[in-house]
């Protein structure tokens, strides 16, 4: 096994017992404490594991710029949490990539860096013939899954299950959303199910899907 994989490992084992700590009030665990700093910590060890591990192929990493950020000059490296992470877990048959007018079709399950799972399209184990995809506009998603998605950019394809690592400044920022604190990485298991262009082909979404059954 890659020594930097065996690293994260061992980091991110560390990283995941000190987010819990005990209020000083009544002794109950609180599992957000700290939590700026945890993540960033966290998303600085996906960085660099990210960077020594690049490529195309599965068990490689792609580091893609944030769509919305300018391209850097040549000696400019950028900020960490400009960037979403992505470990490539398959490679798909697909051939083209979203735009942003897209509709993509995706079996995926969203959690925080200590576990907690705050959305899914499935439950247990990803089983790609029997989940049910959602659906979602490319360019209405967060910055972060838009960025991994789009051709252009990151350009996952039809197929494609990709884990995202996805920093606070790309997901919901500082101040967060229901279910998920300001300064949150945001970790995405994501299956690229379909896209549906704007113009269509005749056939609805929900028939094209059926039709994949």
């Amino acid at each position: 096994m890659n020594k930097s994989i065996l690293w994260l490992i061992g980091l991110l084992f560390v990283t995941s017992l000190s987010i819990v700590s005990c209020s000083e009030t009544d002794g109950t665990e609180d599992p957000y404490a700290n939590w700026e700093e945890h993540n960033q910590r966290y998303i600085d060890s996906i960085a660099t594991v990210a960077e020594a591990n690049r490529g195309n192929g599965e068990g490689q990493w792609k580091i893609i710029r944030s769509y919305k950020l300018p391209s850097l000059g040549l000696n400019e490296t950028g900020k960490i949490i400009d960037n979403v992470y992505c470990k490539i877990q398959k490679v798909g048959d697909g051939t083209e990539s979203p735009i942003a007018t897209d509709t993509v079709a995706v079996n995926y399950r969203g959690q925080l860096i200590n576990g907690t799972v705050f959305d899914q399209s499935y439950q247990g184990e990803l089983d790609p013939e029997t989940a049910t995809p959602r659906k979602f506009l490319v360019g209405a998603v967060i910055a972060g899954w838009s960025t991994a998605l789009m051709k252009g950019f990151g350009g996952m394809k039809a197929g494609d299950q990709w884990k995202l690592y996805i920093p606070y400044p790309l997901a919901y920022g500082k101040d967060g959303t229901e279910g998920i604190p300001g300064y949150s990485t945001l970790i995405f298991d994501v299956n690229l199910v379909d896209i549906f262009p704007l113009k269509g082909t005749g056939k609805s979404i929900d028939d094209a899907l059926d039709a994949k059954k």
